[in-house]
Parts: C-alpha cells; structure tokens; sequence
C-alpha cells in the first residue's frame, strides 16, 4: 500500500508521509517535513534548532476527480547567528512555495493552462478538472509568469 501512496503523490517525495483520509470529496494528505538541517532564507546558515511547529495546508493535483489537499506539518526554526532573524519557517523546495497555497506542480499545471487560454476560458477548464479558481487568480497567475528569454538582435 505504501508503494501505491508514493506512486500517486510521487511529486510530495521531499516529504514524510504520514496518512491518507477520503473525507467526502476531497482526499487529505497528511505529512510532515523531514528532520535535515533547514537554511535561513535570510542568511544562509543551516539550523535544527526547532523553536515550534505550525500547520500548511496546500492544494494539489486532483486525483479521480476529488480535490486533494496536503496538510504539512512545518518547522520553525531558531537561526544561529545573532545579527539575523530570531526565527524562520523552513521551505521544501520544488514541492511548497513561498507563500503559495498551491503545491508546485499544481500551480506549474495551472500556469500550463492560463498560458494558452487566459481569463474564463482558462476558469472553465481548470474547473472541469477540478481546480477551482476565480478569473482574478488566474489573470494573476499569468501576470506572474515570466517572459520569455530571446537574444537580442546585433545590426
């Protein structure tokens, strides 16, 4: 069964899983971070000084037409040098974004479908998967992606 659950949330691996509940229709993954060094995003320092935990709830991936909801138990940490920050949340990067309530590749497919269809358009389709998102997100979502890199001609 644990071979099923790792398969299915392949992308929450930097993860520890610790359950799966189906409550109606919506299926809540329960995990925490895992017990590393985490980095000061102010500094840089490594710390495992853990001065309290706190609950992230993100979307994912809707699987079999349920949405599916991630419940991570998050650290935070004391960082080590004195002119820094006093504390800082640590970061699971390629998984948990700063500040996002959606998991990255939730928001890397949504991206993938603002980008080619923008506005309600994009709402429809979202909502046919099912992610739900108003049109002011996703016009967000497509604001924030960046431009594309192309060399500059040489006359």
């Amino acid at each position: 069964m644990d071979n099923i659950v790792g398969l299915v949330f392949s992308g929450l691996l930097p993860l520890v899983m610790e359950g799966v509940a189906v409550e109606g229709e919506r299926v809540v993954v329960r995990a925490r971070t895992a017990s590393l060094p985490a980095v000061c995003s102010r500094c840089g320092a490594e710390s495992v000084r853990v001065h309290s935990y706190h609950d992230r709830t993100v979307a994912d991936l809707p699987l079999d037409g349920r949405l599916v909801f991630v419940r991570v138990r998050v650290r935070r940490l004391m960082c080590s040098t004195p002119q820094c920050c006093k504390t800082f949340r640590e970061q699971v990067p390629g998984v948990l974004e700063r500040y996002q309530r959606r998991t990255a590749r939730l928001t890397g497919q949504v991206r993938a479908v603002v980008r080619e269809l923008a506005g309600r358009a994009a709402i429809r389709v979202l909502a046919a998967l099912p992610v739900g998102m108003s049109r002011d997100t996703a016009v967000r979502v497509l604001l924030r992606i960046p431009a594309p890199q192309r060399p500059v001609p040489e006359s």
